[in-house]
């Protein structure tokens, strides 16, 4: 009996400790925020987004504009911007992340960068749907670590210089569009995971497009599928 009485007390604290940890969704608070370039003549993305809807693209007239909406107070954005000689780190952090949340969490980010900058993006994406639409962006390596969720990246556009692309799938699911007219070289580390290519030449791990080796230009992607679904398309 005493045991009983023991595990009881212990299960009600751990419940009770659980939910005064807890967040606890809200209303939706929405804001938006800029930054504006400086003196740099190329500058590192760093977006960091552990729950949630993602959607980046060119057009923007400062380095980046945003749209943030979430209903959980923590999950405010933290933004920093510095400028080392003529490089620039740009870092969007989603506030702190409790993984215990009552009620229906929402988090979204709408991101635009500027088009005329170089760039190195590197994207950390845990749970969650994100469309990065990054044609017309000049782009000189693109990262992304992703966990679970549901990812396109278009990567499509004019591309004047060689671009190296790593991509980690995690579990999740991966469409990725790659120019036709541009050599594209791809190597992919399917682990259990599927792969599915539209144009592509394979040999062993390794997948190319008619154009490669013919450009001036070469695009490098290397890919671990992990568990999930990796989906090439040229167009």
């Amino acid at each position: 009996m005493r045991f009983f009485k023991s595990l009881k007390i212990f299960l009600i604290i751990f419940l009770v400790g659980g939910f005064v940890g807890c967040e606890v969704a809200g209303d939706m608070q929405e804001e938006t925020r800029s930054v504006e370039l400086g003196s740099a003549e190329s500058v590192e993305i760093n977006l960091k987004i552990a729950v949630g809807e993602l959607r980046v693209r060119g057009g923007a007239s400062d380095l980046m504009e945003g749209y943030f909406a979430y209903n959980i107070k923590k999950w405010k954005p933290e933004i920093e911007y510095d400028e080392f000689n003529d490089r620039g780190i740009l870092k969007i952090k989603q506030g702190k992340y409790h993984r215990m949340t009552v009620g229906k969490k929402r988090n979204k980010w709408d991101i635009s960068l500027n088009n005329y900058v170089p760039l190195d993006i590197q994207i950390d994406f845990g749970v969650g749907q994100g469309k990065l639409d990054l044609r017309g962006l000049i782009i000189k390596s693109f990262n992304i670590d992703m966990g679970v969720g549901e990812l396109t990246v278009d990567l499509s556009g004019e591309q004047k210089q060689d671009l190296d692309v790593v991509i980690d799938g995690g579990i999740g699911s991966v469409t990725l569009y790659l120019p036709e007219h541009i050599g594209v070289r791809a190597n992919i580390d399917r682990g259990i995971g599927s792969v599915k290519t539209s144009g592509f030449d394979k040999r062993g791990s390794i997948y190319t497009n008619d154009a490669y080796g013919k450009t001036e230009v070469t695009i490098n992607v290397d890919i671990d599928a992990g568990i999930g679904s990796i989906d090439l398309r040229l167009k």
